[in-house]
């Protein structure tokens, strides 16, 4: 697997939409994961997420893959995320299930994705205006980078199938603080609707 934050691949954006894929880590998504949100969640997540990726090679727009390297120093956050997605571990790796060939992968060592620079740099030289934010967990990482987002200026929206976290009330949570905070919220067909309209015909699969 290429180390995360150092890929990178040529942009071609038709428009100015960018996908976010946050936290899609074995430690979350694997049943025996150290903060596993379990099977049937992870099921669904990944098959929303493997939805997203085929529209997003079908019509050209960008997506990235952020990733958590939380430090293992940090004993007091490590201690409530059950030393999940420590830096270097086997459970820090992106799910293989998930086919991020291509794309650009940041990493993070706090639940803000824009903590890295990096990422932001990338966006703003993408002159992209709205991001797209898909992952785990919903009230953590998911609602952080959200909130960030919407601070830089950038709409955001939600898309609420494919966020899970480990139980139902932490992932209506997470979305009605977003909601609150000004992200709009869609399920991934309305997403992948609005997506299709905004290309030609024969830019689409």
């Amino acid at each position: 697997m290429t180390p995360l934050g150092h890929w990178y691949r040529k942009t071609i954006a038709m428009n100015h939409d960018c996908i976010l894929f946050v936290d899609f880590h074995r430690d979350f998504l694997e049943t025996g994961g150290r903060l596993s949100i379990g099977q049937k969640r992870a099921e669904t997540i990944l098959g929303e997420a493997s939805r997203l990726l085929e529209a997003v090679r079908a019509n050209q727009i960008e997506a990235l893959f952020i990733g958590s390297e939380f430090s293992p120093n940090d004993r007091l956050g490590n201690f409530f995320r059950r030393y999940s997605a420590l830096r270097g571990s086997s459970g820090a790796e992106i799910d293989p299930r998930v086919d991020v060939d291509g794309f650009p992968v940041f990493s993070k060592a706090t639940s803000d994705a824009f903590s890295n620079p990096e990422l932001l740099v990338y966006l703003r030289k993408g002159k992209f205006t709205r991001l797209a934010i898909t992952g785990v967990m919903t009230e953590g990482c998911v609602r952080a980078t959200a909130n960030s987002a919407i601070k830089h200026g950038f709409q955001v929206t939600v898309i609420s199938d494919a966020v899970e976290s480990d139980t139902e009330w932490k992932k209506r949570f997470g979305l009605w603080m977003m909601r609150r905070n000004g992200a709009s919220i869609s399920n991934c067909a309305q997403y992948l609707t609005e997506l299709s309209n905004k290309f030609p015909k024969e830019t689409m699969a």
